[in-house]
């Protein structure tokens, strides 16, 4: 969601909730409402890019599919093959969304806290990943996979403040641009969202040519605290001083949606 992030529909019959699988990817373990099955081509490889182009269709076709379902049918089970699906693609941001929709339906619903907690960690937003994931223990004690998710999210958010330690000690005369930029977003990664406005707010005085960058950055802090408002005006800073700026457009977005949809009820 922001200017250094490495980082803001299926058939009409209704998925079996009962029918559940687990989908390991990269070491990352994710709740399954429905079995997804792993392509694998056995005929001869003629050339990678026929057989990429086939894995990226059947992707493609899995989850216009399960979107579908989720359009015809917002049951737990269809959300939670959706989200996992977006995960399995490489696209967690989509999966944030339909899981905040279904908790928000089902507060008691730990595998999407799961889910949730591992689209985040996958972000590195890895407090709210963090906090996702207590959650579906605190619901199931004896949730293993959100255990195992818990102690991903910890070991990267330690790694996150190693790193931010390293840049704390770099001199005055080391402090660059990039420097603010990147301390910045390493604490907004660790929930310090205060600490990520100060230290892009020093950048922004330090280096006004970047204003754009550091604007949008400030108004995606400005979304995680909930501060709807304050981050477009940021995000409309960002624009003012860059109109190019798609990023910022599309954060203006994401800021809208994230208000509408945390109306209270």
């Amino acid at each position: 969601m922001n200017e250094t992030n490495s980082n803001s529909n299926m058939e009409n019959n209704a998925i079996n909730p009962l029918v559940k699988r687990i989908l390991i990817i990269a070491g990352v373990v994710i709740v399954m409402a429905i079995p997804i099955a792993i392509l694998i081509s056995s005929a001869p490889k003629k050339n990678n890019y026929t057989l990429e182009k086939s894995n990226t269709d059947s992707l493609s076709n899995l989850l216009a599919s399960l979107e579908k379902a989720v359009n015809v049918n917002p049951s737990a089970a269809n959300i939670l093959a959706l989200s996992a699906a977006y995960i399995n693609a490489k696209m967690p941001g989509k999966a944030i969304q339909p899981l905040q929709k279904l908790i928000k339906k089902e507060p008691n619903n730990a595998n999407a806290y799961n889910n949730l907690g591992v689209a985040n960690i996958m972000l590195k937003n890895y407090t709210l990943g963090i906090d996702a994931c207590k959650k579906a223990i605190s619901l199931d004690t004896s949730f293993q996979l959100a255990k195992n998710n818990l102690k991903w999210g910890l070991d990267e958010k330690q790694k996150t403040i190693n790193i931010i330690n390293t840049l704390l000690t770099k001199t005055p005369d080391k402090q660059d641009q990039a420097f603010y930029i990147q301390l910045g977003l390493l604490y907004m990664q660790v929930g310090e969202y205060n600490k990520s406005i100060a230290i892009w707010s020093d950048g922004l005085k330090k280096y006004p040519s970047a204003s754009s960058i550091f604007y949008n950055n400030i108004g995606t802090a400005k979304v995680f605290q909930k501060e709807y408002d304050k981050a477009i005006e940021n995000f409309n800073k960002a624009l003012a001083a860059d109109p190019n700026n798609q990023l910022a457009k599309n954060n203006i977005a994401w800021a809208q949606q994230e208000k509408n949809d945390n109306k209270p009820e």
